[in-house]
């Protein structure tokens, strides 16, 4: 490493204004090629020969680097700066190399090699080990030259920062105590003692300082005057014996102990400070006796008094302090004062609450014997306000803060109490009208034994009942649907006295559940529009087209039975799609009829999929319940889940519906009363449903669809609610959704009677009597009547069908049967008109006809008059087949008086 330059600088370099070095215009590659290897090593051997008396600042050195081999140069000076010779100049290159401090070498000896690799300039800073093992820090800082003959040469200057990296250490250790201080500050000064101790600041103060113990002590006088110091507290560092249990530290005699010097260096507000060897004989003893080697001690005041000293001791080092440390330390020594200022003001402050709690204690006992005499007094008061804040908090919160009704029962029902909104939804005007009645008077009695049975099985077990809707009775005799919860009221004693009941009015809410299962419908059929407009065009296609070839046959003279045939099963697929279209066009209460959901679930899954990419897969139970259920209604419920699950497939993919029978236990999942149940779910393998949106997915007008009115699912719950069952939903986001409701099983007897013998002529012949508003129909129907051996005669609506049956009995001539329009428009239909005419012939036999499949006569015929029932469209079969056992049955009551029954 590097060779010697007149005065330690280098030649090729002069200084600019202001300190900058730049290099001379003459390129030290075309320098070095001019001089010769004879030349530079003569300039070598001068340099060397010439010895400086005067010490310069720095060290100069020369790395060279060719492809034989690698040698290094150095000044002399290294020996000043290391305090320890340097080997000859062979061995140059090993010495600088050994100088190199461990963990620093590898870098350096990096940087070096990359710059004399990439013929760039290098600075960087390390550390060098002097004689026993002293380390010096240098600021490196070197050029590269190439030689003629190609050897590359660092040349740099070696300069000592030592002085400047120990200010950084210390400016660095003086920042690291400054935070400690901010710490105490922050956590002793502001917040109470209790939180944080003094030991605690001291180690903070310790481990900032990077000492080996921190100490206090805090002055007092012997009882003859003598000044003496004890230690306080204390912080050790780990594997530092702790002094708190040594007994030369309390109550050491400062002045008879050797350590006037010090006090006289407090006063004056100065530390003391420096390495144990230097100090005074009379000192020593007693701070080498604890380990220390070197420390600091600084003064503590408070209010202005010498109060004591804080410590800091190095037991591993001779550390010599500068004085950055010392001014922070010093910092430290006010701020602990300021602690114990804080202290004592907070300790004369304890003794002063102390006091004033004795004094507190012995006034009270003084006035024990008066508030002996108030006790009785009192307790009679409290009595009293206890229950005037009772009767408070009741009508508080039942009156002042609600716009609900509300009323209180005895176990009775009978009614204690009312607020005013609650007489008012009944229609009274006051409140004291109603007090006294029983609730049984005010709900109609089908809903009384449900609500009773409510209010003994959870009100009294749980001290609330499930929220359940009910009908009351108004004053004027209407009914008003309420929504009511039910809660168990206690007395002062904690025993149960009455019963709160919050009732809602509902009939609001109840009109828009009707709105909304009206316009689902709508959206539904819309939704199902394409659908049905093209299977009914394929359906009129092959009608039209048959036709025609009928018409073309018959003027040819050929068969037409074949194509007759393949008309008639296109007016079937009609009949059937209309069959369907007409559940979409009912609302209201359910008509409930009992039977087995298998077919419904087919026929309106396959229905609502028609025209869509998705497929279908059933999982339907042979053995599945008969339920109670609106087939309207409940078709509109599998609809709308099935034309959710195809929505969240628009694309196409699988839909599931299954059905199968449950049995549903107490506590169980779903909320569902005990009993059978049939589980009906809807499974897609669309995109899911959000886990934020589970909950509002059945909330009316939630809808995450762009097209969508939000009415789908909410109308399906309402339905599945009003037919006593429950509907959930669970769905994984990727993965599909899964609707699911149940409905209860029937208890009916679901067996269907026995078929009849449908083989053979019709029982008997004879005129009958139709009536129909459309000519077509009249028509048509003649036609198959005369076909099948009847006489007809027709009427276009009710009263002039009742005129010509009135006139038939009267000329002995009565109609064997009578079918009768249901729907006339602008006159009187078959509903109204059966009750005449059964008024005049009592053993008249009625069939009714109707093109819409919902309407109740269709569903229980004989609960109006009618013998038998037949939907349009039909055929002369489905017509045979009705007249048979109407007719039927009439011959076997008009025989019975003559034969045997």
């Amino acid at each position: 490493m590097g060779r010697l330059f007149e005065k330690g600088k280098d030649p090729t370099v002069r200084r600019r204004e202001g300190g900058s070095v730049r290099r001379r215009r003459e390129k030290p590659m075309e320098r070095q090629q001019t001089e010769g290897p004879a030349v530079r090593e003569g300039i070598e051997k001068h340099l060397r020969a010439s010895s400086l008396s005067e010490p310069i600042p720095a060290v100069v050195y020369c790395d060279a680097h060719s492809e034989e081999a690698r040698s290094v140069s150095i000044h002399p000076q290294v020996e000043r700066l290391l305090a320890k010779p340097a080997l000859a100049a062979s061995q140059a290159r090993e010495f600088w190399e050994a100088c190199l401090h461990p963990e620093d070498r590898e870098r350096i000896l990096a940087e070096h090699r990359r710059a004399l690799h990439q013929g760039r300039p290098l600075t960087c800073e390390y550390r060098l080990l002097g004689t026993g093992g002293q380390i010096r820090w240098v600021l490196d800082q070197a050029s590269v030259v190439r030689d003629a003959d190609g050897t590359m040469r660092l040349h740099g200057v070696l300069y000592d920062i030592t002085a400047r990296k120990a200010l950084e250490e210390a400016l660095a250790s003086r920042d690291t105590i400054l935070q400690a201080l901010a710490y105490a500050a922050e956590y002793f000064l502001i917040h109470s003692r209790t939180e944080v101790t003094l030991e605690t600041v001291l180690g903070r103060l310790g481990e900032a300082a990077r000492v080996s113990r921190v100490y206090v002590f805090e002055n007092h006088q012997a009882p003859d005057g003598t000044l003496l110091t004890s230690q306080r507290y204390e912080w050790t560092a780990e594997g530092i014996s702790s002094q708190k249990g040594n007994p030369h530290l309390q109550n050491f005699p400062v002045q008879a102990g050797g350590f006037s010097r010090w006090i006289e260096t407090f006063l004056q507000g100065e530390p003391i400070y420096g390495l144990i060897e230097d100090f005074p004989p009379s000192e020593r003893p007693v701070l080498q006796a604890q380990g220390i080697l070197s420390l600091v001690a600084a003064p503590i005041f408070v209010n202005g008094t010498l109060w004591g000293f804080i410590g800091f001791d190095d037991c591993l080092s001779p550390r010599q302090w500068n004085a950055v440390e010392i001014d922070a330390l010093k910092t430290a020594a006010h701020l602990v004062g300021a602690m114990l200022q804080k202290k004592r003001s907070e300790d004369l402050l304890d003794q002063a609450t102390r006091n004033l709690e004795k004094e507190v204690a012995e006034k009270t006992a003084e006035l024990r014997e008066a508030n002996a005499r108030l006790h009785e007094e009192l307790r009679r008061r409290q009595e009293a306000q206890a229950r005037l804040s009772e009767s408070e908090r009741r009508y508080r919160e039942l009156y002042e803060r609600s716009r609900d009704g509300y009323v209180r029962t005895d176990f009775r029902g009978v009614i204690l109490e009312c607020n005013r909104p609650f007489a008012s939804m009944l229609g009274y005007a006051d409140p004291k009208e109603i007090v006294g009645v029983s609730c049984r008077d005010m709900t109609p009695p089908q809903r009384f034994d449900a609500i009773t049975k409510a209010m003994r099985t959870l009100l009294m077990e749980r001290g609330f009942s499930d929220r359940f809707e009910k009908q009351l009775i108004r004053k004027d005799g209407s009914l008003l649907d309420v929504e009511v919860r039910m809660y168990l009221h206690k007395n002062t004693e904690g025993t149960p006295d009455s019963i709160w009941t919050f009732i809602q009015d509902i009939t609001d809410r109840k009109l828009a559940e009707q709105e909304r299962l009206r316009a689902q419908k709508l959206e539904s059929l819309g939704l199902l529009a394409g659908g049905i407009a093209h299977d009914f065009n394929n359906i009129l296609t092959g009608i039209l087209g048959h036709i025609s070839l009928i018409k073309h046959a018959a003027k040819m003279g050929a068969p037409l039975i074949d194509r007759l045939e393949h008309v008639e099963k296109a007016c079937l697929r009609a009949q059937e799609l209309t069959r369907q279209l007409l559940t979409f066009a009912k609302g209201g209460a359910p008509i409930k009829k009992t039977g087995s959901l298998q077919d419904l679930i087919r026929d309106c899954t396959e229905f609502s999929l028609r025209g869509t990419p998705c497929r279908c897969r059933f999982d339907l139970a042979e053995d599945l319940w008969l339920v109670d259920y609106d087939a309207a209604q409940m078709s509109q419920v599998i609809q709308n889940l099935v034309i959710n699950a195809h929505q969240a497939m628009p694309h196409g993919g699988l839909v599931t519906v299954s059905a199968h029978n449950v049995v549903v236990g107490d506590g169980a999942d779903p909320p569902l009363p005990p009993g059978r149940y049939v589980r009906v779910s809807v499974r897609d393998q669309g995109v899911g449903i959000p886990k934020e949106h589970l909950d509002a997915v059945f909330d009316p007008y939630f809808t995450t669809k762009k097209d969508g009115s939000g009415l789908g699912l909410p109308t399906a719950y309402s339905i599945v609610k009003r037919h006593d069952g429950h509907i959930t939903v669970r769905s994984t986001p990727g993965k599909g959704t899964e609707m699911v409701f149940y409905l209860p099983a029937s208890t009916a007897d679901g067996a269907e009677p026995a078929a009849e013998d449908m083989d053979g002529p019709l029982a008997c012949s004879g005129r009958l009597l139709l009536m129909d508003d459309d000519p077509i129909v009249r028509e048509v129907l003649s036609a198959m009547l005369e076909q099948l051996g009847f006489e007809t005669e027709e009427a276009h609506e009710g009263m002039e069908a009742l005129s010509r049956y009135e006139k038939a009995l009267a000329a002995g001539r009565p109609f064997a049967a009578v079918i009768l329009d249901l729907t006339v428009p602008g006159g009187v239909g078959g509903r109204e008109i059966i009750q005449k005419i059964r008024a005049l012939d009592p053993s008249v036999r009625a069939v009714a006809s109707s093109g819409y499949a919902n309407d109740p006569v269709m569903a229980q015929p004989h609960a109006f008059g009618f013998s038998g029932v037949i939907a349009k469209p039909y055929r002369m079969e489905d017509l045979e087949k009705v007249l048979r056992t109407v007719l039927r049955n009439r011959l076997e009551r008009d025989r019975k008086p003559h034969g045997k029954p």
